[in-house]
């Protein structure tokens, strides 16, 4: 998850309030039925385009191994990586619980949430998880 802060805006309030009630929101075009990534643009055309919940499945097309300096001077490995929706879209992502050492191409994954912070003020954030 992020290390940085997370602050909602106009544009982002509807996919953090989403997401804090466990929804993984992604934009639908209702003239054409193509759907887009969450960070798509409504507002160019409100009535033609909407945000909907997402299956919240998808497929790990790309992934990296990420490695972090912890405060006591170990370092950890966290997976980060690409996966494409079933819906068609593409998100950047963690995946965790995923062993860093293995082959994910094309691993189902399944959307989780987490709170950001330690306090209730956090955003929760959606990441994706290894199907069981």
């Amino acid at each position: 998850m992020p290390t940085y802060p997370v602050a909602r805006d106009q544009a982002t309030a509807d996919f953090f309030d989403a997401a804090a009630a466990g929804r993984f929101l992604i934009v639908r075009d209702s003239v054409t039925g193509e759907y887009h990534e969450p960070q798509f643009d409504v507002s160019a055309d409100p009535k033609r385009y909407e945000r909907t919940p997402a299956s919240g499945r998808g497929t790990i097309v790309s992934w990296a191994v990420v490695h972090e300096r912890q405060a006591d001077g170990s370092t950890a490995r966290r997976t980060v990586g690409i996966v494409q929706l079933d819906e068609g879209p593409w998100w950047w992502t963690e995946i965790q619980g995923a062993d860093p050492d293995a082959d994910l191409d094309g691993r189902g994954v399944v959307v989780a949430f987490t709170q950001l912070g330690s306090d209730e003020g956090g955003e929760v954030l959606p990441y994706f998880r290894l199907e069981e």
